[in-house]
C-alpha cells in the first residue's frame, strides 16, 4: 500500500516539475535521489534508456523512519523509476561495493527487473580499519553477496577509457579500479590546478579510490559522476594535465566529504551546476562547500540535505532538497537537460525550479 502511495506521490511531483515550455520527450532526465547519505543518481535518456548509478545502503542500515513511506532506498529508486514511466533498470552501475552504494541490491531486485550490471571487477578492500575483528570483512562480503546476487544478469568489467552507450547518453569511463585514462579527453590538455596535492585526512577505505568515473555526454552537456573517487585519484585526472576537462553538471564526489573534492580537482573541472548527494549528517564538509562556492563559473549548487553537523552554512534553502534533522521526507533533485545546453532544476520539497544555460564544451 505504502509503495503505491510512494510511487503516485513522486509521479505527482514528476508532472509538476516539467518546465511546461520544454518538450519532455526530448530531454534526459537525471533525478538525485536522497540515499540518506548513500550513493543514487538515476538517469533517463529521451529513448526511454534507464541507468542508475549506485543504490544505496541496505535497508535498516543508514536508514531512519521515513516520513515518505519508504522502507529504504530501493523504494525510494523505484517510485522515481516508475514516475518516470521506467518498469525495467536498463542499467545498473556500482560504483564500487561499499555498503552505501551497493547495499540495497537485493530489495532492489525484488522490485524492479533490472538488465545489464557495470563494476570496475575484483574488490580491492580486504580489510578497513573499522571492521570488526570477529566478523568477516564488511566490504568484502558485500562484494561475495553483490556477485551472488547478479548471478544471470549481463555484467560489463570496465576499465578506464571505455566507452559505453546507453541510447543517446555517452559514458566515457576516466578512471576504475584506481587506473585513470592515458590521455586527456578531448577539449582537455591544459595544466591543472594546486598540483602540490597535501595528504588526505582520513580515508575510508581502498575501494574509494578505485571508484568508476564516468563522464556522461549527452548533446553539447557533460556530466561528472565519479563515485567516491578520493583526493589521490582525483589528482591522477587533473594533474599535470587536466585529463578532463570542463563539465557542466558535477555531481560531487563522496556525498561531499573532504577527503575527496579537492580545490584543485573542482576547479579545474569547474562546473556549472553542482549537485551534492548528501545526508543531514553525512557529507556537506565546510571546506567543501568553501570549494564548489569559489569554483570558477559556478551558476548553481544543489544539495540533497541540508546539514545538522554544520548548520548555518547551507545558504537559500531552496537549493535544499530536505531540511532539519532525520527522519526524511525523501525528497529528490530533478535535472531536465536539452541537447543545447538548457538544464532545469526542480527541488521537490517545494518545486522551486531554476533554468540554466551551461557553456559548450564542444572542441574548437
Amino acid at each position: 500500500m505504502f509503495r503505491n502511495w510512494l510511487i503516485s506521490a513522486v509521479a505527482a511531483f514528476v508532472m509538476a516539475a516539467a518546465p511546461a515550455h520544454a518538450a519532455p520527450a526530448k530531454t534526459l532526465k537525471i533525478v538525485q535521489l536522497d540515499m540518506e547519505g548513500g550513493g543514487g543518481t538515476l538517469y533517463v535518456t529521451p529513448e526511454g534508456v534507464s541507468v542508475l548509478v549506485d543504490m544505496g545502503s541496505q535497508a535498516g542500515a543508514m536508514w531512519t523512519t521515513s516520513l515518505d513511506g519508504a522502507k529504504g532506498p530501493a523504494d525510494r529508486i523505484v517510485a522515481a523509476a516508475k514516475a518516470l514511466g521506467v518498469r525495467k533498470l536498463d542499467y545498473v552501475i556500482a560504483t564500487h561495493y561499499h555498503g552505501d552504494h551497493i547495499g540495497s541490491l537485493a530489495e532492489l531486485l525484488d522490485l524492479i527487473p533490472i538488465g545489464t550490471f557495470v563494476d570496475h571487477g575484483v574488490n580491492r578492500e580486504l580489510f578497513n580499519p573499522a571492521d570488526d575483528p570477529k566478523e568477516p570483512p564488511r566490504t568484502q562480503a558485500g562484494y561475495v553477496k553483490y556477485l551472488q546476487l547478479i548471478k544471470g544478469h549481463r555484467r560489463i568489467i570496465v576499465k578506464a577509457g571505455d566507452v559505453l552507450h546507453f541510447g543517446s547518453l555517452t559514458d566515457t569511463v576516466v578512471a576504475a579500479d584506481g587506473r585513470p585514462i592515458a590521455r586527456p579527453l578531448a577539449g582537455a590538455g591544459e595544466p591543472g590546478q594546486q598540483c602540490d596535492l597535501p595528504p588526505m585526512k582520513e580515508d575510508k577505505g581502498l575501494e574509494n579510490q578505485k571508484s568508476i568515473a564516468s563522464v556522461f555526454s549527452f548533446g553539447k552537456v557533460r556530466i561528472a559522476a565519479f563515485g567516491d573517487l578520493t583526493w589521490d585519484r582525483e589528482h591522477d585526472l587533473v594533474c599535470p594535465l587536466d585529463k578532463v576537462g570542463h563539465v557542466n553538471i558535477m555531481i560531487l564526489d563522496n556525498h561531499g566529504m573532504g577527503v575527496s573534492n579537492h580545490p584543485g580537482f573542482v576547479h579545474t573541472l569547474a562546473p556549472d551546476i553542482a549537485i551534492m548527494g548528501n545526508g543531514s549528517k553525512k557529507g556537506d564538509w565546510p571546506e567543501v562547500v568553501k570549494t564548489v562556492n569559489s569554483s570558477p563559473g559556478l551558476q548553481g549548487f544543489w544539495r540533497a540535505h541540508a546539514s545538522t553537523v554544520y548548520p548555518g552554512q547551507d545558504g537559500d534553502p531552496n537549493y535544499l532538497a530536505n531540511l532539519g534533522p532525520l527522519p526524511s521526507h525523501g525528497y529528490s533533485i530533478r535535472l531536465d537537460v536539452t541537447r543545447e545546453g538548457a538544464v532545469t532544476v526542480t527541488n521537490a520539497r517545494n518545486g522551486y525550479t531554476k533554468t540554466y544555460q551551461v557553456k559548450s564544451v564542444e572542441p574548437g
